[in-house]
């Protein structure tokens, strides 16, 4: 008899857990680590209402412009640009805040983005001032061991002010883990590697390239991984490529979308990030007004047969500067990083993708990245 009662008792605990945790997911927010903020911040997002609790500070370090996640959950990577060129491993605790593991160069100077691969064996950067990019590898106890992957780009481009030289801006791992992605905004170029997540090494096998003067900063891939979709930070449009899942390499862009209105004006606009809302039916990018215009905005697509897109909205991004736009596990919200305004503020993700404005946002000073942790999580 006691062993039923502490068999019931003890089930009951574990569903009151459940309930304590369910309708809740946690996101991370990076930033500059510097002046009124001082690295990674951690905030509870209620799916049910889109309130964000406030941000406590989940990690203090300098220069964590972005982050990635570790496909197991229990551990979280970011840049390190502070003093130092640097990548940062955390281990998450059980009060989801960052353990510092340890920091490895990251072979070159600017590191401005990371990705982790889908087997959780390397980390990858991209150097945005050297133009360079690295692997490295991740151990069982999520540190970082020093690259023995890391390779320059070469080249140039049309603007004279932006692309006298290789830019790399992004790095990330492909569909089926085989290949990886760098946007180099400097060279107009998407740098495609082989990757061998097993020995963090990666090795050239192609190129895509963009429009003259394009600027290519971010990407994503369509969820059934035939199509890749190139955000170009100095013409503001979405490129559309199509995918040869044996190659790696990726064709011409058959379709350009604009992320403005044919009317708007686009001097002293740029683009930042992209992202794909997860049933793979619609993107989402964030536009900067780099005059201080107040013009910065979020467009919205729907994603159309082949892969390729319609804009279907823009409404006010309510930040200056957004540098980062995130998407919560379930799809239901859209969160900005305001990195000059020290904002994020949450929009509610209608059922046709659409984005709604709401009352809900926090104050963190330089918000530059957000990360959400895995469903479930």
């Amino acid at each position: 008899m006691q062993l039923k009662v502490f068999r019931f008792l003890a089930g009951l605990l574990f569903f009151s857990q459940i309930l304590a945790h369910a309708g809740t997911t946690k996101v991370y927010l990076g930033t500059q680590g510097r002046g009124d903020s001082k690295g990674i911040y951690l905030c509870d997002l209620d799916t049910e209402t889109g309130k964000l609790s406030p941000p406590r500070l989940a990690a203090n370090i300098a220069g964590a412009g972005f982050l990635a996640l570790h496909p197991n959950g229990k551990y979280l990577y970011s840049t390190a640009r502070g003093s130092e060129n640097q990548v940062a491993a955390f281990q998450i605790g059980k009060d989801y805040m960052l353990n510092p593991i340890n920091l490895q160069s990251s072979e070159g100077s600017g590191p401005c983005h990371v990705s982790v691969d889908r087997t959780g064996t390397c980390l990858m950067v991209a150097n945005y001032g050297s133009g360079s990019v690295a692997a490295l590898k991740i151990d069982e106890d999520g540190s970082l061991v020093k690259s023995a992957s890391a390779h320059q780009h070469e080249g140039s481009s049309v603007n004279l002010r932006r692309q006298k030289g290789p830019h790399a801006h992004s790095i990330y791992p492909g569909p089926d883990n085989k290949f990886a992605y760098s946007p180099d905004l400097g060279i107009d170029q998407v740098v495609i590697y082989g990757l061998d997540a097993a020995t963090a090494t990666l090795k050239k096998v192609g190129s895509a390239r963009t429009k003259p003067g394009a600027g290519p900063r971010h990407m994503k891939f369509s969820k059934n991984g035939r199509h890749a979709y190139v955000l170009t930070e100095l013409h503001l449009t979405v490129a559309v490529y199509d995918r040869n899942p044996e190659s790696g390499l990726l064709g011409h862009a058959k379709q350009e979308v604009s992320c403005l209105p044919a009317n708007d004006n686009s001097e002293g606009m740029s683009c930042s990030e992209i992202r794909v809302h997860p049933s793979g039916k619609y993107l989402y990018a964030a536009n900067r007004d780099v005059k201080g215009e107040r013009r910065d905005s979020i467009s919205v697509f729907k994603v159309l047969e082949e892969g390729q897109i319609k804009r279907i909205q823009n409404v006010p991004a309510k930040v200056e500067i957004p540098r980062n736009i995130g998407v919560d596990p379930e799809g239901r919200w859209l969160l900005v990083a305001g990195q000059k305004s020290g904002n994020v503020p949450v929009f509610q993700i209608r059922s046709d993708g659409t984005l709604k404005e709401t009352d809900n946002k926090v104050n963190v000073a330089n918000a530059m990245c957000v990360e959400f942790l895995n469903p479930g999580d």
